[in-house]
């Protein structure tokens, strides 16, 4: 008798600290949620997008409170002069719009709601704004994780990622016995990827992620990378998506071509520290990791990865 007890009285603990461990995951998000809009209040741009960003990730599941980050997000951007980030904020919030329709309800200060509305005239296509505001068809939401993607999703055809085109090889005629010789074509040089190109596959890797479609998203995220020409702001982003959709290589690979973590993005050393680790570079994860922790909050993630990487040989 005094053992089934003590079995069920372990049952019960471990039922409450899972529960425990899931509120605190939680709570990290939300604390970071209001601290990010406070921080945009104070005029704290800087502050308010690292904070933003990271809520925006675990707050996914709660589209009104996602979409309400990618506003703010959008103009702390444009107030530090960031316009391409600011279009990033802004095609989540539309790609978050084809999920569930919430943009209309949220509870925005009138002066934040005209600004953003102002700010995504100048950001989006027709028919970006158009979805905005309700025009065009409506997704059937999709069941999501609050964390990182499942770890074995069933794989999903992934669309054809878009490349560019590089004309082939100008073949020159023999010259033949004449006057003259003949004029020679000049060889076509490949057009290099546009950035809005770039923005726009930046958009659907990121809704591939959202919609748990990791095998697209992957493909998507490895052609950005591979692109010639990618801004910081555009690689960050890439590298984030890759984080997210486990393909730990190609973040490492985002990560180099984006350069220099710069100030408000410190965030993004934690992200590059588990790449570093997952692919088996020890040194450099570390010093990745120490760069990051004192910019983020040490959750019960945060920690079993630090446990990982410190303890990592090299």
């Amino acid at each position: 008798m005094m053992v089934r007890r003590f079995a069920v009285w372990l049952c019960l603990v471990a039922f409450a600290a899972a529960s425990a461990f899931a509120a605190s995951g939680d709570d990290f998000y939300e604390r970071l949620y209001n601290r990010g809009l406070a921080q945009f209040n104070e005029g704290n741009y800087a502050g308010a997008t690292s904070s933003l960003r990271i809520a925006a990730f675990g707050l996914v599941d709660d589209i009104a409170r996602f979409e309400t980050a990618q506003v703010y997000l959008a103009l702390a951007a444009m107030r530090l002069h960031r316009e391409k980030d600011a279009r990033g904020s802004a095609l989540r919030l539309v790609d978050a719009e084809r999920v569930e329709r919430r943009y209309a309800s949220l509870a925005l200060p009138e002066p934040l709601r005209k600004e953003f509305e102002d700010l995504a005239r100048t950001l989006l296509t027709p028919e970006q704004l158009a979805q905005l505001h309700g025009g065009g068809a409506t997704a059937t939401p999709q069941p999501q994780s609050r964390r990182a993607p499942p770890p074995a999703p069933t794989p999903v055809p992934a669309p054809a990622p878009k490349t560019i085109t590089i004309p082939p090889p100008v073949i020159v005629p023999a010259p033949q016995p004449q006057s003259q010789p003949p004029a020679q074509p000049k060889p076509t040089q490949p057009q290099p990827q546009s950035a809005r190109n770039v923005e726009t596959l930046l958009a659907d890797a990121d809704r591939a992620v959202t919609a748990g479609d990791l095998a697209a998203a992957r493909s998507l995220y490895r052609g950005i990378v591979d692109a010639p020409q990618l801004t910081h702001a555009n690689a960050l982003r890439a590298a984030e998506g890759a984080y997210r959709s486990r393909d730990f290589a190609t973040a490492v690979r985002a990560f180099q071509r984006a350069g220099s973590i710069g100030k408000g993005e410190e965030q993004y050393h934690y992200y590059y520290a588990v790449a570093l680790y997952e692919t088996g570079l020890y040194a450099e994860a570390k010093r990745e990791l120490r760069a990051a922790l004192p910019y983020i909050e040490v959750t019960p993630d945060v920690a079993r990865y630090q446990t990982k990487i410190e303890g990592a040989i090299e």
